[in-house]
This record gives structure tokens, C-alpha cells and sequence, in this order.
């Protein structure tokens, strides 16, 4: 079936979900009326409901928004759990928390945040297996504390007004102003304690705001302020995948040297097997302070001047302790005495000996440590100035900068291996692939002497987000049922990473010439572990790990300068220059109220992309430009039903590793002569989007709603391909050929020799689409009051895109009274696949990766005090879900981690 035959599949489906949805409305509407004279005052959960209700009915767009409870007190403990609370957003999750989202079918790669007004990117890192640095477009979301922000603002329609770059949606986050509040003093404080069941430790958590305004609401300020410092401990098996065609030593044996046919040792290199099957603990020291300040003027009741500020730290350790035989690469180190291989072809069991490689002594049955430092720092300063001109005529001038600095000064591992072979090592996936048996047989893993100190490697990084903004609005009441605006618009955005590696043998060190025996005080114990993971018998829940101070300091290992990565080391510098002009409107069509808006924006973007070619940095520049019409229509056909439609032409820009000139050249072989490179003369993602939603507000705060979407988007993938043309149309300088090359001569001769390219070009078009259900409502006609429900679910269908649930869904069932407050909270997502399978050869349809489904449940819930005083507990991740990453249509492990369930009790005072 077509993309349009989908959506209209769509369509249809929602129109008779519509109309039973309103069916049941009918005799709340009668219950409403005939208590038209009672006034109830929502407060807490339920009165962010209701202001978030009030955003979305007022737009012309398709708009979500979550509004914070009370003054900095926002509904979740991270930005992103309370964007998945939002239809058609789904979230990933690192060390037990939210840190990026998908929005409809679309990863962050195509969602822009705007964070008071201006665009802005917040970067971190995590492990390898959840991502390792983000060198991309996609927000951080952990990088904040929640308590920082007031209101965030889901668009996932387009308008010409609105910024481009979005694809999926633009996602605003506002901080608090002093004009938000009423004149006098405001404020709130919280203190809270963070208990995790696994590493069962206590953390603290704390958050204020303060903030004046004069009696005339003339001048106000604010600052806030807010900290948690966060224990957690993740554990679990890991395989980092199943890989086949290695050839064993030998299998029952049989000698496998030369890859004889027909017997055991080919049944075994065709299998899949685990490359490190290992199980592992991993301990969080994380540190996020947030720091927002605001300053308000208002010199005449025409002009507000508001000058904002934010600034966050996010700063952390990461401690990674494994034990493992490294199969990866090490196979014909190992004689197989007893296996079985299963009907899927997986070698789900093995019995066998490891022994020394011969190229390097190593034998690959390890402890290994890594100790990560990361830090991330944000600093944002906007300033806006509004201004009436008169009653018809109004505008702002806005301009802000932001920066976000993320760096991983230390990324270093040492290595402990076995000092002699080991015999009667088992794996065993045959009564559970996400917790196997591992026993290392004769292996003592406890003991110092049974080690050797071999190897290190340190990897320090970073990356760099720059964003500076001006922009200017005017408008203009034509009429009392139009509006017209215009606007203009210059954005610099500048990104920047690099990374060195210094990896090593111990027998690098001068004056060592073997690998180090481990004694006592090279080494520290893991102990106690396995909690929550039901692990078979014969899994060791103890092991040595290296002690890593003594271990980098023994060997000196910051001493080691490295090597620059070059292909992690490059820099992007895009130039944006806009205008947009719009006309907003209300009237009638008929006897039916409509309002709306429709417009155009044009843009042009101007880029620099940098990169190391064959040892030398060059540099490419681009420009292109868009038109990006757009419109968004809201029909009323009777009271408090909405019709909501919209249509943009929308653009994204280039992922930022494709577009690195980076690569290699071959300047002596040819012509034509080959370069291998990324592409800084891609072009951006395009698509026409069409959006329709009915809502119906049926009574008082809430909604029953069924929203369809459809994206139409050009060149959506990135594919390898070989490119012929000469070398003046690359945009390398001359320099990179080298005097004395062949191409070098040529170039000097003033020829212009033909070259092939290798590299990634815009491929075929894609298209996504899907169905989002919402129903909200307090349940007033219980004979208890005070409870009410919100969720919704979200149905996304692709032929070509991956990387998003087809199903998920959040739904809160809450309860409200003047003093108590509670609520439970779940959130459900499908699996996914994160790489698409083989399109050829022998593997054909095989080896996708993927995500497990998950569920997480959460409850929250306070009681006041009195009018000023609020305790507060909270229950994180009831489930204790775990992290399960996938290999594979068979779903082999590849990641199967917990963190625990967290509770948190605290107390919260507001005047």
C-alpha cells in the first residue's frame, strides 16, 4: 500500500474513533451544566493539566505542552520523562534515565530545541552500548535538571513564523520570568533524598527559585537555582554482539587450521557466537547544578525588555568493571571440547580451553576496567525587547548566544589477563540468552596471581555546540480578523569535536619488557553482584579488577600523548539568514467559526565543513537555500470541537558526520585518482508534512482527540556511492596532493585530472506516517472526587525508516484532593531496530540491531502541610526495567542491564 493510501487507511480509522469517542460525552455534558454554579480550584498535577489543555486549544498548530505544577516544581525529575508523557514521542533511556527522544518515527537528528526563544544543542556521553559521545544534532535531555523550566512547548506543525530545521518537531523549553508571577515576593525550595535499590545509597537533590516585582510591574527579577548529586549502578550480561566465520583452534579435536569442510569445525565457524560474552557492573557519580536568572523591564506599558539567562553543569565519572573472554578476533586461541549449536544456528553452548596467542602472548580471559571523567557546560544569554507600537502595529528584536561544551578529559582501561591458559571455560545460553552460565574453570577470578598486568588505552574528547541568534518580528492587525507578520532572521551555528587515542602494551613502558604480574595492591574486588538478575548457579558474583589508580599510575599512563583520530576530529560552521512573512486570521466560513495561518519562509544556509584528508586539514564550503510555505487551519463545526489541519514544506539539515570532508587520497594511482570522504555537498532533508487532528474538549479540562500525520520526505537516505569528475569540482585545495605526487605534477602542469570519489550521496525518498489517540478528563461523576485520567498511544508505520516503536503508549491515572495528591504512571514502547539487516550476500535479511519493548512504571504523590509546607515521595522505574539490547530477527543479546528502582522522599516549602 502507498504512503497516501496509509494515510488515509488513517483517516478513515480516526473519524469512527471520533465519533465513538464523543459518544460517551453526551451525559457529561449534562453534568456540567447542571453544575455551571460551582466553581472547583484545581491545583498540583491536575492544574498543570489544565493550563497545558489551555496551550493546546489556543493554537493554530498541532501543539503539546507540559506546564510546571507550581513554581519550580515541574511534573517529572527529567525533561525527557515529561516529554514522553507527550502523543507521539518516545524516549531513550541511559544509566535509568531519559536522555533524547524520538518524535513521530523520527530520531533527534530532526527535532530542534529552542530553549528561551533561541535554538540551542546540549550534548553528553554515555557508555559505548548506550551511544558513547554524541557527535550529532540530537539533544541531551539529562544534561538538565527538570526544575529549571516552567512550560515546554511540543510544535509538531510547521509555521512559516517558527525557525526551520525540524523535521519530526520543535521542542521549546521556556525558564521561568518575573512577570510569570504576581508583584511582591515569590518563591519555592525543595530538598529531597534519592534512594537506589541496587547500589543502595542515598543521594541528594535540591531545588529554589526566588523572585521580586514591584508593585507597578515595572521592574521584577528572579534567579534560580537547582542540584542533585546521583548514585547508580547498572548491571548485567553483555555480548557487544554475536559475530560468525571465526575459525577456532580446534573443535572436539579436530585440527580447524585451513578451514577444513564437512565436519565440526565448519558447523562452528557458520555459527553465531557471543564476541565477549561478559557480565559487567558499571557505577554513576553524576553532579548536574543549573543555574537560571531573569531580569524584567517594563518603562511603558508599550515596551517589556527581558534579558534571561541560564547556565548548567552536568559532571560525572563513570566506572566500568568486566569480566570476559574476548572471543572477538581471538578464536584460534580456543579449542572447543564439547558444543552444541541450536536450530537457529547459534552456538548456545560451549565447553573449551583458551590459550596464548601467538602473536602476542595474550590470553584473552580478562578483567577489564574503565574509568570515564565527562563534563558538560552550558551557558545561554537572550535578550528581547517587545514593543507596541500602537494598537495595530507591534514587534520584538531578539538576540541571544549559547554554548555547550561537552569534554571527556579521561576515557582510559586497563587491562588484566589470564597468566596462563585456562581450561574448562563454559557458556552456556541454553536456559537463558539474557543471563547465560559463564564459568571460567580452572580460572580462579579472585585471585591476584592468576593475572597479568597487559594492556591500557586512554581516548580524551570532546565536542563543542555554538549557537548565536538575531531576530526581528513585526506585526500588524490589518483588521480585527487579520494579522499580518513578517520577519527576519540570522542564526550561526558552529560545531566542533576531536578525540586523541594513546593505546599501549605495558611492555611500552621503558624498562618493562613482559607483562606485569598482578599483586594485591594492583588489584580491587567486585563483590556482591548480580542483584535482581536471577543468575543461573556457577556465575561468579566476585572478581578481581584491576585497583585502576595503582594499575595508570605503575605504567604512567596520562603520560601518553596519543595519536589525533581524524576522523573524529572536524568541525561544522553553518550561517542561516532568514525571512518569513505570514498572515494569521479568525472569521467564519459560514456559520462556522476558522481561524488559522498561512505563510512562507525562505532560507539561506551557508556552510563550512573541516576535516583531516590523508593527514591534512581542508576545508569545503556550500550554500543552498529553501522556500518553506506552510499553512495550519482549525475548523469549528460545533462548541469545543476542534478541526485542525496543516501543511508545510520542511527542511533538516545534513547529519553532522556526514558532512566532514574528511577521508583519504590516493594521489598516486591514478587518474583517476581516489579520494574516500564524507560530503559537505549533501543536501539538507526536505519533506512535505500533512497533519489533521480532531479534538473534542467535552468538559471542563479535557479532551478526547485522534491526530494523523504524514511526512513525504526527499533523499532521506545517505547511501555509498562512487562519484567520477575532476578535481577541481572536489573543493580541495591543491595542497592536499603533495608537490611530488603524481596528482601533486599534474596539478602543477594546470591540468585538472579526473578523480573518483567514494562517499556517501542523497538517496531515495522515504516516507512516514501514523495515528495518535488522546484522552484526558477528571472524573467528576465518581461519587469520590478527586480522581482523573490522562494517557494516549501512538501508532507509527514506515516502509523505509527505522529507529522508532510502531506502538507506545503513556497513560497516568491520578488522585486530588486539598491536601493529597498521587499518581501512577506508565509508559510502554515496542521494540526497534537501530540498524537495518543485511541487503546481500550470505547474511541476507540477518544481523538487524535492534531494542527490546519496555515498560516503566513510576508513582508520585505529595501532601500538604499546610498552605506553604508539601512532603513529597516518589517511586522511579517500579519495575526495574531493563535496558535489553538485541542482535539479530533471533534477538540475541546484546545489552541486558538494570539500574534498580528509585525512590526519592522529600519536602518542598513555597511562599
Amino acid at each position: 500500500m502507498t504512503g497516501q493510501g496509509k494515510f488515509v487507511r488513517l483517516l478513515l480509522g480516526a473519524s469512527v474513533l471520533t465519533m465513538a469517542g464523543a459518544l460517551p460525552a453526551t451525559a457529561q455534558d449534562t453534568t456540567d451544566t447542571q453544575a455551571d454554579d460551582d466553581v472547583v480550584v484545581v491545583t498540583g498535577f491536575r492544574q498543570s493539566l489544565a493550563a497545558s489543555l489551555d496551550v493546546k486549544k489556543e493554537e493554530t498548530g498541532v501543539v503539546d505542552a507540559i506546564v510546571a505544577e507550581d513554581i519550580a516544581d515541574f511534573p517529572d525529575l527529567n525533561l525527557a520523562e515529561s516529554l514522553q508523557r507527550i502523543p507521539g514521542i518516545a524516549i531513550d533511556r541511559q544509566a535509568g534515565e531519559g536522555r533524547r527522544v524520538t518524535v513521530r518515527g523520527l530520531g533527534g537528528d530532526f527535532t530542534r530545541v529552542r530553549i528561551n526563544g533561541m535554538e540551542a544543542l546540549s550534548t553528553t556521553g554515555g557508555s559505548d552500548a548506550s551511544g558513547g559521545t554524541n557527535r550529532s544534532r540530537a539533544f541531551d535531555f539529562n544534561t538538565f535538571a527538570a526544575e529549571l523550566f516552567n512550560q515546554l512547548v511540543v510544535r509538531k506543525t510547521q509555521s512559516a513564523s517558527v525557525e526551520e530545521g525540524s523535521l519530526g518537531a520543535n521542542v521549546e523549553l521556556k525558564t521561568a520570568q518575573p512577570f510569570d508571577y504576581s508583584t511582591g515576593w515569590t518563591g519555592a525550595a525543595s530538598v529531597q533524598g534519592l534512594y537506589n535499590d541496587l547500589i543502595e545509597e542515598t543521594s541528594p537533590r535540591m531545588a529554589g527559585l526566588v523572585s521580586y516585582t514591584n508593585p507597578d510591574k515595572t521592574f521584577g527579577w528572579l534567579a534560580s537555582i537547582a542540584y542533585s548529586d546521583r548514585t547508580i549502578r547498572e548491571e548485567g550480561f553483555s555480548t557487544v554482539r554475536f559475530d560468525d566465520l571465526g575459525t577456532f583452534r580446534s573443535v572436539n579435536g579436530e585440527d580447524c587450521s585451513g578451514n577444513p569442510t564437512g565436519g565440526a569445525c565448519e558447523e562452528v565457524r557458520n555459527s553465531y557466537y557471543a564476541r565477549i560474552p561478559r557480565y559487567g557492573r558499571l557505577d554513576y557519580e553524576q553532579e548536574r547544578l543549573g543555574l537560571t536568572g531573569s531580569v524584567q523591564f517594563a518603562p511603558s506599558d508599550q515596551t517589556t525588555i527581558s534579558i534571561d539567562g541560564l547556565y548548567s553543569v552536568f559532571e560525572g565519572s563513570r566506572d566500568e568493571n568486566f569480566m570476559e573472554v574476548f572471543i572477538r578476533s581471538n578464536t584460534d586461541n580456543i579449542d572447543i571440547t564439547d558444543y552444541v549449536v541450536d536450530g537457529d544456528g547459534v552456538l548456545s553452548y560451549f565447553t573449551g580451553d583458551v590459550q596464548a596467542d601467538l602473536s602476542n602472548g595474550i590470553i584473552p580471559v580478562r578483567s577489564e576496567r574503565r574509568k570515564d571523567k565527562l563534563k558538560t557546560e552550558f551557558n545561554q544569554l537572550t535578550f528581547n525587547v517587545e514593543h507596541e507600537f500602537n494598537d495595530a502595529w507591534r514587534g520584538n528584536v531578539f538576540a541571544g548566544h549559547s554554548k555547550s561544551e561537552f569534554s571527556i578529559p579521561q576515557q582510559a582501561t586497563v587491562f588484566f589477563d589470564a597468566a596462563s591458559p585456562v581450561e574448562g571455560y563454559v557458556l552456556d545460553f541454553r536456559n537463558n540468552l539474557e543471563t547465560p552460565l559463564v564459568d571460567f574453570g580452572n580460572f580462579d577470578v579472585t585471585s591476584p596471581s592468576s593475572y597479568l598486568f597487559t594492556q591500557f588505552r586512554n581516548r580524551p574528547q570532546g565536542v563543542d555546540n555554538t549557537f548565536d541568534t538575531f531576530q526581528g518580528n513585526l506585526s500588524w492587525d490589518y483588521s480585527d480578523n487579520v494579522t499580518l507578520q513578517a520577519g527576519v532572521s540570522w542564526k550561526k551555528f558552529e560545531f566542533a569535536t576531536e578525540e586523541v587515542r594513546a593505546e599501549g602494551s605495558v611492555t611500552d613502558v621503558p624498562g618493562v619488557s613482559a607483562f606485569i604480574p598482578v599483586t594485591a595492591d594492583l588489584a580491587d574486588q567486585i563483590s556482591g553482584f548480580g542483584s535482581g538478575l536471577d543468575l543461573p548457579s556457577g556465575v561468579d558474583t566476585s572478581w578481581l579488577t584491576p585497583d585502576f589508580d595503582a594499575a595508570a599510575d605503575l605504567v604512567d599512563l596520562f603520560s601518553f600523548g596519543g595519536a589525533v583520530r581524524e576522523q573524529d576530529t572536524r568541525s561544522v560552521e553553518e550561517e542561516d539568514t532568514g525571512a518569513y512573512v505570514q498572515a494569521v486570521f479568525n472569521g467564519m466560513w459560514g456559520e462556522m467559526p476558522v481561524r488559522g495561518d498561512i505563510g512562507v519562509r525562505y532560507v539561506e544556509t551557508e556552510t563550512a565543513a573541516t576535516g583531516f584528508l590523508s593527514g591534512d586539514q581542508v576545508t569545503v564550503t556550500r550554500k543552498y537555500d529553501d522556500w518553506l510555505p506552510a499553512v495550519n487551519l482549525v475548523f469549528e463545526p460545533k462548541d469545543d470541537f476542534l478541526i485542525r489541519g496543516g501543511i508545510a514544506k520542511v527542511m533538516a539539515r545534513p547529519s553532522l558526520g556526514n558532512l566532514t570532508p574528511g577521508g583519504s587520497i590516493d594521489t598516486f594511482n591514478g587518474p583517476p585518482f581516489g579520494i574516500s570522504q564524507g560530503n559537505p555537498g549533501l543536501d539538507p532533508f526536505r519533506a512535505t508534512t500533512y497533519d489533521v487532528s480532531f479534538e473534542y474538549y467535552f468538559a471542563e479540562e479535557s479532551l478526547f482527540a485522534v491526530g494523523l500525520f504524514y511526512k513525504d520526505i526527499d533523499s532521506f537516505f545517505t547511501n555509498a556511492d562512487t562519484i567520477t569528475t575532476t578535481f577541481s569540482q572536489t573543493g580541495l585545495p591543491d595542497s592536499v596532493a603533495g608537490a611530488t605526487s603524481p596528482l601533486g605534477e599534474l596539478l602543477a602542469m594546470g591540468q585538472d585530472p579526473a578523480v573518483e570519489i567514494d562517499q556517501v550521496v542523497n538517496g531515495d525518498s522515504a516516507s512516514v506516517q501514523g495515528m495518535e489517540i488522546v484522552y484526558q478528563q477528571p472524573f467528576t461523576f465518581l461519587p469520590v472526587e478527586g480522581f482523573g485520567f490522562v494517557g494516549n498511544y501512538t501508532y507509527v508505520d514506515s516502509d523505509d525508516i527505522i529507529g522508532f516503536s510502531e506502538n507506545s503508549w503513556n497513560a497516568t491515572l491520578y488522585y486530588e484532593n486539598a491536601q493529597f495528591q498521587a499518581r501512577l504512571t506508565g509508559a510502554y514502547r515496542d521494540e526497534y531496530q537501530t540498524r537495518r539487516p543485511n541487503g546481500s550476500g550470505r547474511t541476507e535479511g540477518r544481523e538487524e540491531r535492534g531494542v527490546a519493548d519496555t515498560f516503566n512504571l513510576d508513582f508520585a504523590s505529595s501532601y500538604a502541610v499546610n498552605e506553604s509546607l508539601e512532603l513529597t515521595f516518589e517511586a522511579i522505574n517500579l519495575t526495574d526495567e531493563f535496558e535489553h539490547q538485541t542482535f539479530d530477527t533471533l534477538m540475541l543479546p546484546t545489552l541486558y542491564h538494570h539500574t534498580g528502582r528509585n525512590f526519592i522522599f522529600g519536602a518542598r516549602y513555597s511562599f
